[in-house]
């Protein structure tokens, strides 16, 4: 059984997530225009990986970058508002989540205020990053906010494959009514 972090600590610990991947992502984004907008593609590990900068209006894969008014908004800037905060405070006020479940909405919730923190100063998000073989192993391009999101995501994954493990090795409960 995992000891429970107290409220202050989770905060502490929350913000200062927040901070230190949000600085990296934005940081991360503001030498990508420096160096790489304008550019050609870098290309690495025999085009296996690339730097490579675009301005992406919608969500993953450009999904809503050429909606209208008010979609756009709604769709790209004021539910992912709402979900970060929900998120953000599942996260710290929920009494049920494992260490490792925390770690997970914190890292979720800062990549996806690094997006949204470019989204709303410039209608658009930085991406840079690509990583692929062709097609069917190729990604679309992205950024450290999406890494960080999708670590957060992969760790909820484990998490829940673990509980599962931990479960079917434990054996059959009885439950009693």
């Amino acid at each position: 059984m995992e000891k429970q972090i107290s409220i202050r600590n989770k905060i502490l610990f929350f913000f200062s997530v927040q901070f230190v991947f949000i600085a990296l992502d934005q940081w991360s984004k503001t030498w990508a225009v420096q160096t790489l907008k304008g550019s050609f593609p870098r290309h690495y590990f025999y085009g296996t990986f690339k730097l490579m900068y675009a301005e992406n209006t919608g969500a993953w894969g450009n999904l809503g970058g050429n909606w209208g008014e008010p979609y756009k908004s709604l769709f790209l800037i004021y539910l992912p508002i709402a979900v970060l905060v929900i998120f953000g405070l599942f996260s710290l006020f929920s009494k049920k989540l494992n260490n490792t479940e925390f770690w997970a909405y914190s890292l979720i919730v800062s990549g996806g205020a690094g997006n949204l923190i470019d989204r709303v100063r410039f209608g658009y998000v930085v991406d840079f990053l690509y990583a692929g073989i062709k097609r069917p192993f190729e990604t679309n391009i992205f950024n450290v906010a999406d890494v960080v999101i999708m670590t957060g995501f992969g760790l909820i994954v484990l998490n829940m494959i673990q509980d599962y493990l931990n479960k079917k090795k434990a054996g059959p409960s009885i439950s009693q009514s």
